[in-house]
């Protein structure tokens, strides 16, 4: 499955989105279930994962409600466009680099995971599209 066909089904209203991810197109973002191995790596709560133009999804979240998983690729298409525009080393050094300040901030892992400004960024974008669902952003 591509993110176009996830937000086709997801019922959401996104028609703002295009300007907020360009220039990525939904359409050549894949979504794959993320493997067992991957998901066990992952920390308590992540429910996906963006590589370059492919998302890893927990496949609960792939088979469950629309408008979650819309909600959810609207985050991870931040990340593909983040991922464009930084490169990936700059990306990832960005990404650890807030991670371990929240850890020396002493924060548990939850909290440094909130605090790194990429996904604080993908949260708001992916925020402004609530409205439409009953589901909480990602």
């Amino acid at each position: 499955m591509n993110a176009a066909a996830a937000l086709a089904a997801s019922g959401l209203d996104t028609s703002e989105l295009p300007p907020l991810i360009q220039p990525v197109k939904p359409e050549q973002v894949t979504l794959r279930p993320a493997p067992a191995l991957m998901r066990k790596a992952w920390g308590k709560g992540i429910q996906a994962m963006t590589l370059g133009n492919t998302v890893y999804v927990d496949p609960a979240v792939l088979a469950g409600p629309r408008g979650k998983l819309g909600l959810l690729v609207i985050h991870e298409l931040v990340h593909v466009r983040q991922w464009r525009k930084r490169g990936v080393i700059p990306f990832l050094g960005s990404y650890l680099n807030d991670y371990m300040k929240g850890r020396r901030q002493k924060l548990g892992h939850r909290g440094a995971y909130r605090q790194i400004g990429l996904e604080m960024e993908a949260r708001e974008i992916a925020s402004r599209f609530v409205g439409s669902v009953d589901d909480q952003p990602v």
